[in-house]
């Protein structure tokens, strides 16, 4: 074996197993009865399993989990097919490269950082609202109202994450064989047909990539609903991740590590099969 090669491996191998054990430790745990109440664990089966899946918070935290992965897939692969585009049809390599940049910089930056920003944002006397009402347009209560705080949830999100998209979507787009856009272009056809019959249905490594990463952000996130709702019990904006972390700082530990198990066990159950999918095609090539 190569000695480049066993650089590679064994880091990885390490990082695996030790990834393996803390699964495997978190599963477990999920099983016994430990909280600031009981301080020797003790197992318990499928009874803390039967606990958390009763209560409100677990309901409500998933929904919201769900809901905020279906709006960021949808949108995002929706903003990112057009960003990519527009990218795409520029003719400077220089000007693409800029606003490419300006696209995936929230991405260069701490989520906290984020949604610090955006608690900017949405302050209605300095942020926004601000400008709205200079322009003659009414105020949004943006987290002051239980009906927009999840919307602007949603919003940030896709403020956030949409560049991932795009940047895999641009990357198709530019592996496309150019002489069958130029010659569509020949032919007089729009650039709007180009995409939607050139450029989008063979892009399909790229919808399965872009939303498969979509999907993971939107589902495990932790820093930006926490930072917009200020904490950990705000149901409005409450995510899967926050009320496990939630049970874990009121000490229900082993509640935490079956929310954590379920929140893992969602993850694979979606992400395997698009996974297997892009193995097969890069297999069939």
């Amino acid at each position: 074996m190569k000695k480049g090669t066993i650089i590679l491996v064994v880091p990885t191998a390490v990082f695996s197993a030790i990834l393996l054990y803390l699964v495997i430790w978190n599963a477990v745990i999920s099983f016994m009865n430990w909280s600031l109440l009981n301080s020797k664990p003790t197992f318990v089966g499928l009874e803390t399993y039967a606990t958390v899946v009763r209560t409100f918070q677990f309901t409500n935290s998933l929904l919201h989990s769900i809901e905020l992965s279906v709006s960021l897939v949808i949108i995002g692969n929706i903003l990112g097919i057009l960003i990519a585009a527009l990218l795409y049809f520029l003719n400077s390599n220089k000007a693409r490269s800029i606003f490419l940049s300006i696209v995936i910089y929230p991405l260069a930056i701490s989520m906290a950082v984020n949604g610090l920003i955006w608690l900017w944002l949405f302050n209605i006397h300095i942020g926004v609202d601000w400008l709205l009402v200079r322009i003659g347009l009414p105020q949004i209560p943006w987290l002051s109202s239980t009906s927009t705080m999840f919307p602007s949830l949603i919003l940030v999100t896709v403020w956030a994450y949409t560049g991932i998209a795009a940047l895999f979507y641009l990357a198709g787009f530019m592996n496309i064989d150019k002489t069958i856009v130029e010659a569509a272009r020949l032919d007089g056809t729009s650039a709007f047909k180009i995409l939607y019959k050139i450029l989008i249905p063979n892009s399909l490594n790229s919808f399965i990539i872009a939303t498969a990463l979509l999907f993971l952000f939107s589902f495990r996130i932790f820093d930006l609903p926490y930072v917009l709702s200020g904490g950990t019990t705000n149901i409005f904006l409450q995510t899967s991740e926050l009320y496990m972390y939630y049970l874990f700082t009121v000490e229900y530990f082993s509640q935490a590590t079956a929310v954590a198990t379920i929140i893992t066990l969602v993850a694979t159950i979606i992400i395997i099969p698009y996974a297997l999918t892009v193995i097969r095609r890069w297999i069939r090539r």
